[in-house]
């Protein structure tokens, strides 16, 4: 059944809808970043780096 099914599939409009989808997730991506308010991305901007590494097996030495 399945193989009748993709043996009559048209794959010439496939690249089209690809194209959309990706034109709308880049679209929606450009506009969750541009609604950002600036102290969020200050927020972001200020993640905590630490010089040790710690093994997260042993945890952190004292």
């Amino acid at each position: 059944m399945l193989k009748d099914v993709f043996s009559k599939l048209d794959y010439s409009s496939f690249e089209e809808i690809a194209l959309v989808i990706f034109g709308l997730s880049f679209l929606a991506i450009v506009w969750g970043a541009l609604r950002l308010k600036p102290d969020a991305t200050k927020r972001f901007g200020s993640i905590p780096i630490e010089d040790a590494v710690v093994d997260p097996w042993e945890g952190a030495k004292k």
